[in-house]
């Protein structure tokens, strides 16, 4: 059964590209008691540094009203300057300035976008304080100028703010143009991407072979990994759990945490299938069966969410011990407070996987952009880079992708995207981490990394645009200590063709990988192209190292309906341990709308 996702046509698709959030899939009821009593903590942390408003803070965060909040969306309260200090001087000096102060050109242009039409939620900005008491400041010119608050983040020093029209805001704005003590962002939107096209005849332009059941053993997940994950969790950032999933899913324990307001129960859809590939469920294996889930819902029932929410929701993630984030969303647009999230997770250990798109395009989503955090790409079952996964200079790695198989409590659903590879990651680095006592997650994820496979264009570096440090291998990462294992693999046969070719013959780039733990002395390359067979001998292949041998394919032949065949076959002296990698074939077509296919 397909995902329930509308499919755009291509001028829709490239509208969708300059939306903020491309994630990929999700469900959950809201726990409002958990959830308020974290804001509730983290807003009366700040008002414990706020001395001398004990009455306002008592009213404004009772415990009786922690289920709503109620003074959240209300114009704020009044806070009382902070007396000046050397940190806070700056900032306390100009609190009580006027809302009829001048507004600046900067201001009244950023307010007038902030009301206009466009990707973020209209009336609002975001803003991250340097400390406490220069929040205090801030929030008191937002109250002179108008303002409504409708969110705190503890520990980032972050406000969400409304206004009831743009001269409001301008004015607030230029309030703080002088003391640049504030940099405000508008509150980007985040959701969905919609759902790729996936062409299943592997034999027409652009097709992609679907993995069904069989993504975990082409990662190289053991058949038994029913403890993988025991001990360790994972957040997984989405559009929450459906009820009933919780039952439905394998093993491990599963908390649920709401950062959207208002929302009915999330629909069935991309977080429970996020959540079938992480636990397994029902026939279903699962790749960390046994972690801890955080299902933290960051987008409604319309898969929609933003930047504040998602920021929210990771500090909410590693607040209750997580130790890996999965966002299978994502953004075209950048988010200094998302970043800060970001940075602040990875400075406390946590790593950070995230998608890296569905639009095709060479320009990887956020937060899959930001430094440190690792951005999956997907493949098919050839092992050939899905034609929707975005690539660029940040991709880190690719797993399967296309058409696997997860279950919900409305049955099976065929899930496809960088939303179905990045959980893949996240489990693995579950898996390794609760197998090895002692091991950091990034130490994991190092190890995930080093033990890649290799495919793409080969430059004489292990690493590229559209496969990052490779396919995740967890048959060479398990198999680490084993100093005699041996595998030699035809890694890829790579034409890189975008656009009509303007001379008789196109190359084609064969590369052979050492997959293994010893050097291998002599490696026998066989090359057949349109029946014309060729051989080549490797020496000294160091573990893990990339060879390349250049075949040229006639561009008549590849322009003719036949295409042309072609086929590798790599063979050492040393008993190979994975003799299924040893070979590769494919048929190359030439057309001049969409340039170059291949046949699996």
């Amino acid at each position: 059964m397909n995902s329930p996702r509308p499919t755009l046509n291509k001028e829709a698709e490239k509208r969708r590209a300059n939306l903020p959030v491309r994630p990929i899939y999700t469900p959950v009821p809201k726990p409002s008691a958990a959830i308020s009593y974290r804001k509730w903590a983290g807003l009366l942390a700040l008002m414990v540094v706020l001395g001398g408003i004990t009455g306002w803070a008592i009213s404004y965060f009772s415990p009786s009203n922690d289920d709503d909040l109620a003074s959240l969306g209300q114009p704020l309260p009044k806070i009382e300057p902070l007396p000046a200090t050397r940190a806070t001087r700056e900032t306390s000096e100009t609190a009580g300035q006027p809302a009829s102060a001048p507004i600046d050109g900067s201001a009244a242009t950023f307010a007038r976008k902030a009301f206009g039409t466009g990707p973020y939620r209209q009336g609002e900005l975001l803003f991250r304080a340097g400390s406490p008491e220069e929040l205090s400041a801030l929030l008191a010119r937002a109250q002179a100028a108008g303002g409504t608050l409708l969110g705190l983040i503890r520990g980032n020093n972050a406000a969400r703010l409304s206004f009831p029209d743009a001269a409001s805001m301008a004015r607030f704005l230029s309030s703080n143009g002088a003391a640049g003590a504030v940099s405000p962002e508008l509150n980007t939107l985040v959701s969905l991407p919609t759902q790729p096209d996936v062409p299943t005849d592997p034999f027409a332009p652009g097709g992609l072979t679907p993995f069904g059941a069989n993504a975990l053993a082409y990662m190289g997940i053991p058949q038994d990994n029913s403890n993988w994950g025991r001990g360790i969790t994972v957040a997984m950032l989405d559009t929450g759990l459906a009820p009933g999933t919780t039952n439905l899913l394998k093993d491990g324990s599963i908390s649920q945490f709401d950062m959207t307001s208002g929302q009915s129960a999330p629909n069935v859809g991309h977080g429970d299938m996020v959540a079938s590939l992480l636990a397994g469920a029902p026939g279903e294996q699962g790749i960390a069966p046994a972690a801890s889930i955080i299902s933290v819902r960051v987008l409604d029932n319309n898969d929609q969410g933003d930047v504040f929410g998602v920021t929210d929701g990771i500090y909410t993630a590693i607040d209750n011990g997580a130790k890996v984030l999965n966002l299978s969303l994502g953004s075209s647009q950048p988010s200094d407070i998302l970043l800060s999230a970001i940075n602040y997770a990875l400075s406390q250990g946590v790593v950070v996987v995230a998608s890296a798109g569905n639009d095709g395009l060479g320009q990887i989503s956020y937060p899959a952009a930001y430094p440190g955090v690792v951005a999956v790409g997907s493949i098919d079952a050839s092992g050939q880079r899905a034609t929707f996964s975005d690539y660029g200079s940040q991709m880190g790695l690719t797993a399967p992708g296309v058409g696997l198989n997860t279950v919900t409590v409305n049955g099976n659903m065929s899930f496809s995207g960088t939303s179905a590879s990045a959980p893949l990651i996240s489990g693995a680095i579950a898996g390794l981490l609760s197998t090895n006592p002692g091991m950091t997650a990034q130490q994991a994820l190092n190890l995930i990394t080093q033990y890649a496979d290799f495919a793409g264009p080969y430059t004489g570096n292990s690493t590229n645009e559209f496969y990052g440090s490779g396919i995740v291998d967890m048959t060479r990462v398990l198999n680490r200590g084993n100093t005699t294992y041996t595998d030699v693999a035809l890694a890829d046969m790579y034409l890189n063709i975008t656009t009509m070719p303007t001379t008789p013959t196109a190359p084609m780039q064969i590369t052979v990988q050492n997959r293994g733990n010893t050097v291998l002395d002599s490696v026998n390359l066989n090359i057949n192209v349109g029946g014309t067979a060729t051989q080549q001998t490797l020496s000294g292949l160091k573990p893990g190292e990339v060879s390349d041998v250049t075949v040229n394919l006639s561009v008549q032949q590849m322009l003719n309906p036949s295409g042309v065949p072609v086929s590798a076959r790599v063979s050492t002296i040393q008993a190979d341990a994975n003799p299924a990698d040893n070979s590769k074939s494919r048929v190359v077509h030439l057309t001049p709308a969409s340039g170059a296919s291949t046949g699996n």
